[in-house]
This record gives C-alpha cells, sequence and structure tokens, in this order.
C-alpha cells in the first residue's frame, strides 16, 4: 500500500531541505570562499597589487588559491582585467580570460576534470593552456605568463 504524503508535509519537507543545503553552505563559507565546479571567487583584494603590465599576488594574503584544484577572479573593470587563476597543482598555477569566447559567459574550474567550462548551457570546454577541448567556441583562451618569486605569484599582461 503506498503512502500518501500530504501538500502541507511535502512543502514543510522541502523548506526543511533548503534550509540544511543554506546552512551547509554557510557553515563552509566561513573559512573563506573556495572554488567549486561551477562557483568560482573574486581574489582577495589585499593579495593583489595590480600594475600597468604585472599582476602580483600575494599568496599568504590569498586563502582561496590556498589549496591545489582551487580558483578564483581577478576582475578590475576600469582596466579591463577579467583573468581566472588556476592552482592545478603544488607550484602550478595558470592564468588566462574568465570569460568563454563563444557568447562571453564566465568560465569556473572544474578540479576533477582539470578544465575550465563555460557556465552557459551547452557549454564549452577548455584545457588550461587556453584550447578550445569541446566547443562552440571558435578560438582558444587569451592566457597570460605566469611566474612564483618569494610566495608571489606574478602574471604578466
Amino acid at each position: 500500500m503506498k503512502k500518501k504524503i500530504t501538500r502541507r508535509a511535502m512543502i514543510q519537507n522541502s523548506a526543511l531541505l533548503v534550509g540544511g543545503v543554506c546552512m551547509c553552505q554557510a557553515l563552509s563559507g566561513a573559512a573563506g570562499e573556495k572554488s567549486t565546479c561551477c562557483t568560482t571567487p573574486n581574489l582577495e583584494p589585499e593579495s593583489l597589487e595590480i600594475g600597468e603590465k604585472i599582476i602580483t599576488v600575494d599568496l599568504t594574503k590569498a586563502p582561496s588559491l590556498s589549496e591545489v584544484g582551487h580558483a578564483a577572479f581577478i576582475i578590475d573593470k576600469e582596466k579591463s582585467i577579467d583573468i581566472i587563476v588556476v592552482r592545478a597543482e603544488e607550484e602550478k598555477y595558470f592564468a588566462l580570460s574568465r570569460l568563454c569566447t563563444h557568447g562571453r559567459q564566465v568560465l569556473s574550474y572544474n578540479r576533477h576534470r582539470g578544465v575550465l567550462q563555460c557556465n552557459s548551457f551547452n557549454h564549452s570546454i577548455f584545457a588550461l593552456d587556453g584550447q578550445v577541448v569541446k566547443g562552440p567556441a571558435p578560438v582558444p583562451l587569451k592566457t597570460y605568463s605566469v611566474t612564483i618569486e618569494q610566495e608571489k605569484l606574478k602574471i604578466l599582461l
């Protein structure tokens, strides 16, 4: 015999589920934002120094990049800077345009697959060297040269 659930019970249970999800997200965000396969935080402003031809990131002040497999955005609208920085390995970082070359939608780093993916429907996928893995993107992403010197990540513009 099938047990029927009332509309009221279904709404109450749904509210409890949504509340639980929100609480988990709130608690997990308490230690600082971390990237997931579909979201990427902005890099902490106190870690950034943006110059004419170089961006310097103080890695000791950038908890969003403290773990392998995480990524963060560097955005400066006044200087037309729209970059995603990925920490793919312990000492290996990549910096690329954070906008898809197809529809200019924002990209996210999928650490499980090691690729950048467009957050748009029928998303394009890019390798960390900027090359298109799966279209409809017509051209690769712009990439930036990256070096590490004494806990400082330097990105050449």
